[in-house]
């Protein structure tokens, strides 16, 4: 299989990544650390495809597919990973820093879909499937989180796209997976905390590691299925909160109070 995923420099990405190329797929990676992209390939023994991409930029989405259509000549599975949020009160958040996050998490995504999917529409069959869109999306789809408003809401568009792509491709047989792991334990709270105002405490709620999701994500891979949780308890929570919001908003409030909390200096004199 040739599987193209974006923000493989580190994280999820990068766990999937070593785990396909272990299973003898062929693999185009991108991001915007090329260098770390170039290192990944090599410690995978040299035989995938690095290229430096901006998924914020939408020429440089199509030139990571053109580029992949022509080192491999098709695209079994299209991973849509790159992603960054910010720890920030919502209405706190500068616009700018919103239509960024908004570019890269969503846009990102549906420029590479926009470039992709004509190429595997083109493409002969393999196991009754032409191509798959893979999105990795957020727990915080199903539900906005205090301090990550603006990222829950890009992650909800990723989930909103994946459910409607899943219905419009299916009779040209193009699956789509939407992936929505918990706090997993990657780069990305470090970014986040530079990017806003507050540190999350590690000792709130459950975390997983990136092996664990990447494992997940294979197997949907390997036989395609509407959305992947790594976490199921927080998929059933999520199902529960969906339908006695008050409950879910209470909640929510508590992990509010103890995000302030933490971040009084107050508390520690």
């Amino acid at each position: 299989m040739v599987v193209a995923i974006t923000g493989a420099s580190a994280g999820i990405g990068k766990a999937l990544a070593e785990q396909l190329s272990a299973r003898g797929a062929r693999l185009a990676l991108c991001a915007r650390r090329l260098e770390r992209v170039e290192e990944l390939n090599r410690a995978l023994g040299g035989k995938h495809l690095a290229v430096r991409a901006d998924v914020a930029e939408r020429a440089e989405c199509e030139a990571f597919v053109a580029a992949t259509l022509d080192r491999f000549g098709r695209i079994d599975t299209l991973v849509c990973n790159a992603g960054y949020g910010s720890y920030k009160l919502a209405w706190q958040m500068p616009p700018d820093q919103v239509r960024r996050m908004f570019a890269v998490n969503v846009f990102g995504t549906t420029d590479c879909i926009h470039a992709a999917v004509p190429a595997m529409l083109r493409q002969d069959p393999r196991e009754g499937v032409r191509g798959q869109l893979v999105l990795v999306s957020s727990a915080a789809a199903r539900r906005g989180v205090p301090y990550l408003g603006p990222y829950a809401a890009t992650k909800a568009a990723q989930l909103s796209l994946a459910e409607a792509l899943r219905v419009e491709l299916r009779a040209q047989r193009i699956a789509v997976s939407s992936v929505h792991p918990i706090m997993t334990q990657t780069e990305f709270g470090t970014v986040a905390e530079a990017g806003g105002d507050v540190k999350l405490p590690r000792t709130l709620g459950t975390s997983q590691t990136v092996d664990h999701v990447a494992r997940a994500m294979v197997r949907a891979i390997e036989s395609p299925r509407p959305e992947v949780w790594p976490h199921w308890p927080t998929r059933l929570a999520l199902g529960i909160a969906a339908v006695m919001p008050r409950v879910a908003d209470r909640i929510m409030k508590r992990y509010l109070r103890q995000v302030e909390a933490a971040n009084d200096p107050g508390r520690g004199a």
